[in-house]
């Protein structure tokens, strides 16, 4: 992860879904938008276009996308207390995998202030 967000290069980041079994997607999916919560909008940026790349060329699925949300939707409303823009990082990174409305709506649920984010997502 380290070198992810020091090389900042999404061709060689590539190569993270593609030599990972799908079977692990949602762990790199987790551990990647947990790094970026907690860090600068530049960081969630870059995990975001990370995931519009790997969903445009087709490296994971949805249901790995959602998978490795949910742990974060989970706990959002906590982190939002020490990370205050949590929340719209999350979004972020959300709109990046263009997930759908359902998927969407099912990860907003998982967190205190569904509204929040749902609206955060439109």
């Amino acid at each position: 992860m380290k070198e992810f967000f020091g090389v900042r290069n999404l061709d060689e980041a590539e190569v993270y879904f593609s030599t990972l079994p799908a079977q692990y997607h949602h762990k790199l999916v987790d551990k990647l938008v947990s790094t970026a919560i907690e860090s600068k909008e530049s960081d969630a940026k870059l995990v975001a276009d990370f995931f519009a790349r790997a969903v445009e060329k087709e490296l994971s699925s949805p249901v790995s996308f959602e998978d490795g949300f949910s742990p974060i939707a989970e706990i959002i409303d906590d982190l939002a207390i020490d990370a205050p823009k949590a929340f719209q990082l999350f979004a972020m990174m959300i709109k990046g995998a263009d997930l759908d409305e359902e998927r969407r709506s099912k990860l907003a649920s998982k967190s205190m202030d569904s509204d929040k984010l749902l609206a955060l997502l439109k």
